[in-house]
């Protein structure tokens, strides 16, 4: 005998489809049946107005005196009876479960009594702890096996549970044409920094794509300014939907309850957005998986060192990227030199400087010598950071190893999203020699904007650029010699080949229509990848996924 019941094991953080107490058998194998109760657990059903349970009350051949009599069965849905069977004849038989609007958005509960059944199941109870030899056959409860449960399904026939398909009764596709399709949105949606760029990139897909979200912003102590404004009107403190989706770093999971509350993640399908640069995720941070069902990475390069240590399925869904291009002068805005090829380089000092590896730009720059003579028909290096307040030995440095590039010119402090598009669009190459990527948003945003990129060609950016619409340098693997925050000694990163950049850039500046031709084709490669519309359908596929567990 084989119980027939469901349930996922993960800590009870999310109520799933699933039945209990009910049980196969080899009387009837189209069929199940309960000792005294069972419990059909629904996912939010939108629209139905009513179910109907199909069964059969079906004589046993090996009943006997007071086990012939039909039992009697009544259905309650969300613990209020809406029909009771008694005086059964053999014969199939369907009870009419009306659904309100209310009982259906919250996922019904429909359980199963068996009445007429006490002395019987008394005398199965004795049986098994006497060891009595008349009371043997009692065990069997061929009464309570009489009433078979068949199916569920919805008033207009779309079956719900089927259990003569006894590896999966519950349907797949009834699951996904009632999939959800909204999620809790959460993250640093007003900061401007990375993760808060990751999250605003998500809404844009979510919206593409038709799908719900309600905007939570992360409670957590944030570093960087709250300055943007994109979604400021769509913000709440609530999480009405039965997932989340928290972009957060990983060893801040922790902090989750105390600033948002126990009951935040309680009762919810709880995904990570998490990012990682390198190919071995930190052991340190292995605990924080507890917190959550399922792990959500933008590249496929952060999702391979995650789930080579993670209980939980990862997955990669890559930031949309799209926005309105910028139009105007946006070099005057910048009192950046109208008349010059320009490289930009672009990073987040509380990124570490020792992963973004700007020295290599400058180096790789000088290499090229392109400014040398400082006239009109030369190229000047343009590097823009933020937080320099906040690493004043790492600014300083940078500061010191620009003075001797004529022309250079370094944009300190926080600029709003639309400033960064502008100056990223008022550039004519994008230089990013990073040692280690998780994704590389500047470097996708200025293919983007159609602009020719030079990129270390390891990590997740090569995932998207490569010899036909980008400018891909060569690399070395080197182990790490010292700590840089979570980049610790002895894990491996690149070294790029700075006299390979250097030449990439020689190639670009004297060959305007390759620049040309790459940008166009860098442009065409993240709209067709990168769209709101393809990452929002990932996210669409994922929840109908999701509706089935």
């Amino acid at each position: 005998m084989c119980s027939a019941s469901s349930s996922l094991s993960n800590g009870g953080t999310w109520r799933a489809p699933s039945f209990s107490g009910l049980f196969f058998d080899d009387f009837a194998c189209d069929s199940v049946w309960l000792r005294e109760q069972a419990r059909l657990q629904l996912p939010p059903c939108p629209g139905v107005t009513g179910l109907l349970l199909h069964g059969e009350f079906r004589p046993h051949p090996d009943a006997r005196r007071l086990e012939t009599a039909a039992p009697v069965l009544e259905c309650r849905v969300n613990h209020v009876s809406v029909a009771t069977l008694a005086d059964l004849k053999p014969g199939l038989f369907t009870i009419a479960i009306p659904l309100s609007e209310s009982s259906a958005l919250g996922g019904p509960a429909v359980t199963l009594h068996l009445g007429g059944t006490s002395l019987t199941n008394l005398l199965a109870w004795l049986g098994r702890v006497t060891g009595l030899g008349p009371l043997q056959p009692y065990r069997r409860q061929n009464k309570n096996r009489q009433i078979r449960i068949a199916r569920l399904t919805t008033a207009d026939g779309e079956t719900i549970f089927d259990f003569a398909v006894r590896l999966c009764p519950y349907s797949m596709a009834f699951a996904r044409r009632h999939a959800q399709f909204a999620f809790n949105l959460v993250g640093f949606l007003t900061a401007d920094l990375g993760v808060g760029e990751s999250a605003r990139c998500m809404a844009r897909a979510a919206d593409a794509a038709g799908i719900a979200t309600a905007l939570v912003p992360l409670k957590l102590n944030c570093k960087n300014r709250l300055g943007d404004q994109t979604y400021a009107a769509r913000l709440q403190d609530e999480n009405p939907h039965r997932v989340n989706v928290i972009h957060i770093d990983a060893p801040a999971s922790r902090d989750i309850d105390h600033h948002h509350g126990k009951n935040f993640r309680a009762g919810k399908y709880n995904i990570a957005y998490w990012a990682w640069e390198l190919t071995e995720f930190p052991d340190a941070w292995v605990p924080n998986f507890a917190y959550y069902d399922e792990v959500w990475s933008p590249s496929d390069f952060a999702r391979n060192a995650i789930a080579m240590k993670s209980p939980l399925p990862v997955l990669t869904m890559p930031h949309a990227i799209a926005f309105p291009r910028p139009t105007g002068d946006a070099r005057a805005h910048f009192h950046l030199p109208p008349d010059k090829f320009l490289f930009l380089f672009i990073y987040d000092l509380n990124s570490y400087s020792a992963r973004k590896n700007p020295q290599a730009v400058l180096e790789a720059f000088r290499l090229a010598s392109l400014s040398a003579d400082g006239s009109a028909n030369s190229a000047a290096l343009v590097i823009k950071v933020q937080n320099a307040e906040d690493n004043p030995s790492d600014f300083a440095a940078l500061q010191a190893a620009v003075r001797d590039l004529p022309g250079t010119i370094l944009i300190a402090g926080t600029l709003r999203r639309h400033e960064i598009y502008e100056l990223e669009s008022a550039c004519d190459c994008f230089v990013s020699l990073h040692r280690s990527e998780g994704f590389g948003l500047a470097v996708a945003e200025c293919m983007y904007l159609g602009k020719p990129v030079i990129s270390t060609d390891w990590s997740a950016t090569a995932e998207f650029v490569n010899a036909r619409n980008g400018c891909p340098v060569r690399y070395t693997l080197a182990t790490i010699e010292k700590n840089h925050g979570p980049y610790v000694k002895g894990q491996m990163w690149a070294e790029p080949d700075v006299a390979h950049a250097a030449e990439w850039m020689r190639r670009l500046f004297a060959d305007r229509a390759l620049a040309s031709g790459i940008g166009a084709a860098a442009r065409a490669t993240i709209e067709e990848k990168f769209s709101p519309a393809a990452i929002g359908a990932r996210y669409r596929r994922r929840l109908e996924s999701i509706a089935t567990f």
